[in-house]
């Protein structure tokens, strides 16, 4: 993620110009040594939707996360958005909340690399009425940006890993790869197309379910904010109906 800081210092102007100014350069070059690096970021979504699929039952979400770097590659990082599970029923949930951590850098050939691994968590998931919510991912992730052409075209490609998948299913694997660019007045259009398999056990019974994500959109960053329109489509999964394609709207901003 990026994220730009915002920050506001208050002086006196008793102490003096002459003293504030010092005391700003100190900072300022402290603040340029330090290999440490916090960040927020904060969203407003039309629709949460996951690899193709609504979070939140078709209905707005608001999402927001910390995050720590350390010069040498290494990450942690918070984040939680208001979802919609079960609804109507004894297995509902309302809170998901992400746990992750890891490495990240570039090879002397420009390419980017990312490992890690994420948790995410349903703290008021009733597991009396049904599976375990809560699972792990491990994940790797490459990355680069052909800088000397013009629009700067990138592509990423990352597969994530879980043992037990969401809802205590097994096997989970998904793969995806996102092509993107950057267009005149910083608009940037992107393509995701992404393979999920679910080996099947607790939920979605021994068969399991394998389905393919399509995520077309473009952004755009006005000053502080980043507005993105997108269509999401998790394409020949059964039974899945209108859960599983929308165009989804967000606003976001981070520091």
């Amino acid at each position: 993620m990026d994220h730009s800081r915002i920050s506001f210092k208050a002086g006196s102007l008793v102490a003096g110009l002459l003293i504030a100014g010092s005391a700003g350069a100190e900072e300022a070059a402290d603040a340029a040594a330090s290999p440490h690096t916090f960040s927020a970021n904060v969203g407003l979504f039309s629709e949460y939707v996951f690899r193709g699929i609504t979070n939140s039952n078709e209905g707005p979400a608001i999402q927001g996360g910390f995050d720590y770097a350390h010069e040498s590659g290494f990450y942690l990082g918070v984040w939680a958005s208001n979802i919609e599970f079960g609804a109507g029923t004894s297995d509902t949930a309302s809170i998901e909340t992400d746990f992750y951590g890891g490495f990240a850098g570039k090879f002397a050939n420009g390419i980017g690399w990312d490992v890690g691994m994420i948790y995410y968590a349903y703290p008021d998931q009733n597991e009396d009425f049904a599976a375990d919510y809560n699972y792990f991912e491990g994940y790797g992730k490459l990355n680069y940006t052909w800088a000397g052409l013009q629009f700067s075209p990138s592509l990423e490609v990352g597969l994530y890993y879980s043992p037990d998948y969401f809802g205590e299913d097994g096997d989970g694997v998904y793969t995806y790869g996102t092509f993107g660019a950057t267009l005149p007045y910083d608009f940037s259009p992107y393509v995701t197309v992404g393979y999920q398999y679910v080996d099947g056990d607790q939920t979605s019974g021994p068969a399991g379910y394998d389905y393919v994500h399509y995520a077309v959109g473009v952004n755009k960053t006005l000053g502080h904010f980043t507005a993105d329109l997108s269509w999401q489509d998790a394409r020949d999964l059964s039974g899945c109906n209108d859960n599983c394609e929308a165009v989804v709207f967000s606003v976001s901003s981070s520091w």
